[in-house]
């Protein structure tokens, strides 16, 4: 029996394969591409995937290699990705292939812009737009933390009377960074549905500032 190789991947005539065998075409392109460049063979990836905890066989990596297999589970794609020390998305949607891919069957984009579309990041849903605010409460709270880094660490000191003496002031400096700051996107959040991100310990108080989630049998209820 005549194996099928890496030909009965091209797109380039007649035989072409699904739109959902060109994902798979390059995602596999993708993580033989940085297989390389990292200086693995197939056995080498395989044991790293097996060290991981959940092992692609180096037969299953040369099939998908030789174009034999032509699909890949999430996890799967999440392992081998940790093994390559990279994102899964960029496997996905790889930059370094370059070109263009179809995201949905017959739309045509860019790759950076298909990977920006897949994470979110692009401006095409409300689902997006929520994922960015998410995107902006890690950002604010990180900086948030790091101006207020002294107040920070008054959280591993449970009780206010050892505090030193200007403590008091750097943790209220510290409360009333987040209530402008933070707050705002929280209750956009919020009323979006979405769950919000949980504060540290000692800032339990503010975390119930903020409307409590609505559930579904709340919003049946209305």
């Amino acid at each position: 029996m005549t194996q099928r190789g890496n030909e009965d991947w091209s797109t380039d005539d007649e035989n072409a394969p699904d739109w959902h065998e060109r994902i798979t075409k390059d995602v596999i392109q993708a993580i033989t591409r940085r297989r390389k460049c990292l200086g693995l063979s197939a056995q080498d990836l395989a044991d790293e995937t097996r060290d991981l905890g959940h092992e692609v066989p180096r037969n299953v990596i040369a099939n998908w290699e030789s174009g034999r297999r032509k699909t890949i589970t999430i996890p799967e794609l999440i392992i081998v990705a940790e093994a390559l020390e990279t994102a899964p998305v960029e496997l996905l949607y790889s930059p370094a292939l370059g070109g263009h891919v179809d995201y949905l069957p017959g739309t045509s984009t860019g790759r950076w812009a298909a990977l920006t579309r897949f994470t979110g990041e692009a401006p095409h849903t409300m689902g997006m737009y929520r994922l960015r605010l998410y995107r902006e409460h890690a950002r604010i709270w990180q900086e948030i933390q790091e101006e207020h880094h002294d107040a920070v660490q008054l959280e591993f000191t449970f009780f206010r009377k050892d505090w030193p003496s200007d403590g008091k002031a750097k943790f209220d400096a510290f409360v009333t960074a987040i209530r402008e700051r933070l707050h705002p996107v929280r209750a956009q959040l919020r009323e979006m549905g979405w769950e919000v991100p949980r504060l540290t310990s000692n800032l339990g108080f503010l975390d119930a500032e903020i409307p409590p989630l609505k559930t579904d049998i709340d919003l049946e209820d209305e």
